[in-house]
Formats: structure tokens, sequence, C-alpha cells
């Protein structure tokens, strides 16, 4: 039997709350595998809520330790496939799907009678920094499927933004076919929000006029200049017309008045997309929904395909344009675990609007 080649990869693990440990760990190369060291990283909302400890007290246990994040780009250091140069700048395709779990193989093919599930969406998928370790570490070892080359026209910053934008992506696919037929509205001021809204204004070539968004901070609406804003607490849902398509971004203790004011605004036989995350159940007004004959989807993370399209799709200046607000003025440079712990305490801390990246240094 032939031995399997290893990698060792120097790795921040969250341990406890608000606790990292460096560790070594060992990730064997198979075929079709390419070996990325993480250059940069995005921290998530997700990320702060394992570090805080506010995930339930179940989660925690069935998934620490692990190496935090999911949104970031690195570059090729060894490949077992001839698709990747040594060097080139990649960025990271956090969810694995469970077909390439197999044996590490990509041969599980659906037959022609089997109903398809997408990748994000296979039970027995991994996703990075959710109970399987993520970016923060020296190495990461991923299926071909995994890393998507990064275009030269396409700066750094811009391409680690990729992963959450490519979640928007695929949350709009869900009601693209509506686009046409009236006004499209977003719910959330945040980035998930800002992000979703760029997406379908330079994506899908919503106009203005057509793009309604709605938010509860005055400051953070000022941002999206390329769509019509509303303040939450001063609009009658009930009185607006020809919105035919919600995506709801606001999550949290927010989802139950943003879920139920779409309901509200939306004309019959619209579609819902919901993208914001609660620990909580959220009340729903199903009579309405009923009554309208309303289409909700749920959508979670994304799959290769939204990424690819994105990498193109992020050649465009004004997209890039759009895309720079979220960014910080300098990024937090990681050489070691206790860099990664002031860095985060800083993110929990942070009332700035944007995104806090960490730039590793390996040494």
């Amino acid at each position: 039997m032939e031995k399997k080649e290893i990698v060792n990869s120097r790795a921040y693990r969250l341990v406890a709350p608000e606790k990292f440990e460096e560790v070594i760990l060992q990730h064997s190369i198979d075929n079709n595998q390419v070996v990325v060291q993480p250059s940069l990283a995005s921290i998530c909302h997700a990320d702060t809520r394992y570090y805080t400890g506010q995930r339930r007290k179940e989660a925690l246990q069935s998934k620490l330790p692990m190496a935090l994040f999911h949104e970031g780009i690195g570059h090729v250091v060894k490949s077992k496939d001839n698709s990747f140069d040594i060097g080139q700048r990649v960025v990271i395709v956090p969810n694995i799907s469970a077909r390439l779990l197999k044996d590490n193989t990509i041969n599980d093919k659906p037959s022609s009678n089997m109903r398809v599930v997408k990748d994000n969406y296979l039970p027995g998928s991994v996703f990075l920094g959710s109970g399987y370790d993520g970016i923060g570490q020296q190495y990461l070892v991923l299926p071909r499927e995994n890393v998507i080359a990064i275009p030269n026209d396409v700066p750094d910053e811009i391409a680690v933004l990729a992963e959450l934008t490519s979640v928007s992506l695929h949350a709009a696919n869900n009601v693209s076919d509506y686009f046409n037929d009236g006004k499209v509205a977003v719910f959330g001021d945040g980035p998930v929000g800002y992000l979703t809204a760029a997406t379908l204004h330079h994506a899908f070539d919503i106009p203005k006029e057509n793009l309604l968004v709605f938010g509860a901070v005055d400051e953070r609406l000022a941002h999206f200049d390329f769509a019509t804003t509303y303040l939450v607490q001063d609009f009658n849902f009930r009185e607006e017309e020809n919105v035919v398509a919600v995506i709801e971004c606001t999550g949290g203790g927010f989802s139950k008045n943003a879920i139920n004011q779409a309901i509200d605004l939306i004309e019959p036989q619209g579609k819902i997309t919901l993208m914001g995350v609660s620990e909580e159940h959220v009340p729903l007004n199903t009579r309405d929904v009923l009554e309208k004959g309303l289409t909700i989807y749920g959508s979670s993370r994304s799959t290769a395909e939204e990424f690819k399209k994105l990498m193109n799709a992020f050649q465009s200046q004004p997209y890039q344009h759009t895309l720079e607000k979220l960014l910080p003025d300098q990024n937090e440079i990681i050489r070691n675990a206790e860099d990664l712990d002031e860095s985060m305490n800083k993110a929990t801390k942070n009332k700035e609007w944007g995104k806090i990246l960490l730039s590793f240094e390996w040494g």
C-alpha cells in the first residue's frame, strides 16, 4: 500500500470561549487535493459567537476545539491536480461536500432517477470553522473543487469577500425568476444586507428604483447609494406596491420583525428568501402566508458554482468600488495565538459597520 503524504499544519484552535491554543494538526494528501496556505481571512459573526461562547452549550461542546474562520483566500503550496500552479492565489470554498469525503473521491454520481441535493444541503458535508478545523491554520488540504483561482485583476481584499457574497448570490438565485416582474426588497443594513443588495445591483442589474433596502440605522443605510433605502420604523409595509421578491438578511432578535414586515410588504404569490440565522424559533404570520400564497425559501451557505460566477463578476470595477466600502483601513496582523486573541477581542467590541480582515504571517 502506498504511504500517504502528510503535511503538518500549525493551527490556532479555539479550545474554550476566549481561549486559543496553538497546536500542530496532521493532514494527509490524496489524489485530486490541493494544499493551500491561508493568507487573508475575514471575521464572520459566526466566528465571534463561537469566540464569546454565545452558541448553545451543546453546540460548543460538540464543535470545540476547532480552528475558526470560513471566509478566506490563500495561495497554492502543493497540488495533486494540474489545474493549479504553485503560488497561485485562490479563494477557499468552505463547504466540503459529502460526496467528496467518501474515500476522497469525486465519483459518487447520482443516478438519473435520484433526487439531486445541492452540495450545501447534503447531509454529511462539512464546513470549515463549524465543527471542522477552519482557515485559522497554516495549511489546508482541500478537494480541488474547493479551490477557485482568483483573476489577476481582483485584489486580495475584494476576493476575501467572495464567501459571504456567494451566500448572497445563492439566496438571490432562489427568487431571481421574479426580478423582471417588479421590485425587490432587502431587509438588513449590515454587511450581509449590503453584499446582498450589491449583488442584486451589480450581478443582476436591478436598478436603484427597483431595489429597496430596509434598515434601522440611517448611517448604515447611507452606504447603499445604489438602492432606494428606508428606515423600518418609518415605513408602512402594507402600502408599498409591486414588491415581488424579498431577501431577509437580519437574523437574531430582528428576524421576527423583518420576516413579518416582508410578509406584509410582498405581493400575492411573491417569493421570500430567509438568510438571517436565529438561535431561537421565530413566529411567522402564517395567515397572510397562506392567503397570499407566498413561497418562503431557506438559504444557507453556497456551492463552488457561486464562487466561480463571482470571480468573473468581481472583475467589474464598479462592483469593486461598491465592495470597497466594507474594507477596513488596515488589516489585523496575525503571527501567533496571542495576536489572534487580541483581534477577536477587538472584533467582539467592534461597532464599526464594515468587516475585520486578518492577515496571516506564518514565518
